[in-house]
């Protein structure tokens, strides 16, 4: 072999050489500062949510309903929250929120309002008049589901409609909304108790 051609070999050799090193030293730093800031152990394990139709809530046709007539008439959003086998000794908490918010100023008002049921239940309720420039809306606040043993289902039905008060709404009709349902949850493993 040509002397050439053994300098590019041992370049070559160098080059690797050094990008393993590099490589590893990365890596156990890495590991090493991973260990320190995460004391504990992490938990993978989560609910499993099932929107009906979509997490994303788009309106542009507003018509006033009777409140009684909700349930009939309303936008609705089902969705369902499944704690499963695997979640059996752990304390879940969710919280319910709409975010990216978008909707016509006339309809932030007393008479566009929503209202969340969970199993049949109203847990929240209100309207869109306080919400101003904010683009989110904390529908139901962390709360601890009750699971005894595994596989229990959780159904939620949102509600958003313009509530009929017996006036000219002309105004409000086919002002456009627009929002994503986000369901966060917080799996903690539950104390032993001896």
């Amino acid at each position: 072999m040509d002397l050439k051609k053994m300098i590019i070999l041992l370049g070559i050799t160098i080059s690797i050489m050094f990008g393993l090193i590099f490589g590893i030293s990365y890596a156990w730093y890495a590991y090493a500062n991973a260990e320190t800031i995460a004391k504990g152990s992490t938990i993978k394990e989560k609910p499993t949510i099932i929107f009906a139709q979509t997490d994303r809530i788009v309106s542009s046709q507003n018509m006033p309903i009777d409140d009684t007539d909700r349930y009939n008439y309303a936008n609705k959003n089902s969705f369902t929250i499944t704690l499963g086998e695997n979640l059996k000794k752990y304390e879940i908490a969710i919280e319910i929120s709409l975010i990216n918010i978008k909707m016509s100023e006339e309809l932030k008002t007393t008479n566009y309002k929503y209202e969340l049921v969970e199993n049949g239940i109203i847990i929240s309720q209100g309207n869109f008049s306080t919400i101003e420039n904010l683009s989110s809306l904390k529908l139901m606040p962390m709360k601890i589901l009750e699971h005894k043993t595994g596989n229990i289902t959780y159904h939620y039905d949102l509600y958003i409609w313009l509530s009929d008060d017996g006036t000219n709404q002309n105004a409000l009709m086919n002002k456009g909304f627009s929002a994503k349902i986000n369901v966060n949850s917080a799996v903690k493993k539950q104390e032993e108790i001896e």
